[in-house]
């Protein structure tokens, strides 16, 4: 069985906020995908309230490609596991394709840190809505997973941010 390649997170002090925020202004969603889910529950977890299981959810960056014609994908999987106890009872998980369409230059290291930071935000949602539609199938009523941001943490981080300028796009 081939390795799985993961890509570290980055640090946010060491990414380049300009070549960052220019990437962004440049960059449109192309399409997000389902590749592959997993979905299991222990028989002893379906008396239990799901309100008293703990809920972790996990996030990994696979493989990010930067193509030379502009494309941008990244694979992104998203693990949910609940515990009631020690033990654990339900497990979720949904690997993602996510394609993007980059104007002009884009370097594979300003590709990765684009769809670790974006593109986690942008493929959570269907995460969200694939745990719903299995735990409802399940015949459980557990309430959502929690939203995700990626927000600034500071108002002086906010504001850098409202005064950034976007890259126009050409014509064509």
């Amino acid at each position: 069985m081939p390795r799985k390649e993961v890509i570290p997170p980055r640090d946010a002090a060491t990414v380049d906020a300009g070549r960052y925020n220019s990437v962004v202004a440049r960059t449109e969603v192309r399409g997000i995908r389902l590749l592959d889910s997993r979905f299991e529950i222990k028989p002893e977890a379906l008396p239990v309230d799901p309100s008293e299981w703990r809920k972790s959810v996990n996030f990994e960056l696979g493989e990010v490609v930067v193509s030379g014609s502009g494309r941008l994908y990244g694979i992104l999987q998203f693990e949910l596991v609940c515990r009631h106890g020690r033990k654990r009872v339900l497990h979720a998980s949904g690997r993602y394709l996510a394609t993007y369409q980059v104007e002009g230059e884009c370097s594979q290291d300003d590709g990765e840190t684009f769809v670790e930071r974006v593109g986690r935000v942008a493929v959570y949602p269907y995460f969200r809505a694939l745990v719903a539609s299995l735990v409802s199938e399940a015949g459980l009523q557990m309430p959502p997973l929690p939203m995700i941001s990626l927000a600034p943490r500071s108002l002086g981080s906010a504001a850098q941010l409202a005064t950034i300028e976007p890259v126009p796009r050409k014509k064509g």
